[in-house]
């Protein structure tokens, strides 16, 4: 039974060894320190070492996840203030036009009715318009007299019959607009070549 043969008992032996529980000899004390030693391999300074090294891992482990969520925040933090410059710059864009219906009502308006009220009241809105536009960093593009730059220029005519030698913008017909320092809409204009 249980794999002892017919004589249990007596074959028991060969499984359980009751030797190693006598302490009294040198062979005993051997085999307890080579126990020991495989059971510590390292000495205390070894020991402290090492624990240093895990401790040292484990600050720039920390270190590196700290920064790498710093980033993270400040990417999501960039994403964000796009998303909200490019729907801004959609509704700017879009109120542009409305912007040049007023510019255009104001000056074809007749100069004996410029004190009508409802003249004062066009020029009135226009100019609300506009300051709730640069408040959200929205700026005309000044460019009479100036060099043509096709950054900021649409040229939409040539005038051959000017005299100057340098192409100039010579007439503004469309206003262009800047949101912060980029330019949303290029200004059109007539110049000289």
């Amino acid at each position: 039974m249980f794999g002892f043969g017919d004589n249990g008992w007596k074959d028991r032996g060969r499984y359980f060894d009751p030797s190693w529980l006598d302490m009294s000899t040198d062979n005993n004390d051997e085999e307890e320190q080579s126990f020991e030693a495989d059971l510590h391999p390292a000495t205390a300074g070894e020991t402290l070492g090492i624990e240093q090294g895990v401790v040292d891992d484990s600050a720039q482990l920390a270190q590196r996840v700290r920064s790498d969520f710093t980033n993270y925040k400040r990417r999501i933090e960039q994403e964000k203030e796009k998303q909200v410059k490019c729907a801004n710059k959609s509704l700017i864009l879009k109120l542009l036009p409305v912007l040049d219906d007023f510019n255009y009502a104001q000056d074809s308006a007749p100069h004996d009715m410029a004190e009508k009220d409802w003249v004062k009241g066009v020029s009135l809105i226009k100019e609300k318009l506009m300051s709730i536009l640069e408040k959200e960093g929205v700026s005309k593009i000044n460019v009479k007299g100036t060099l043509f730059d096709p950054r900021q220029h649409e040229a939409i005519f040539c005038d051959d019959t000017a005299s100057d030698d340098k192409c100039r913008v010579k007439e503004v017909i469309k206003d262009g607009y800047k949101l912060g320092g980029d330019v949303i809409r290029p200004a059109q204009v007539i110049v000289s070549s």
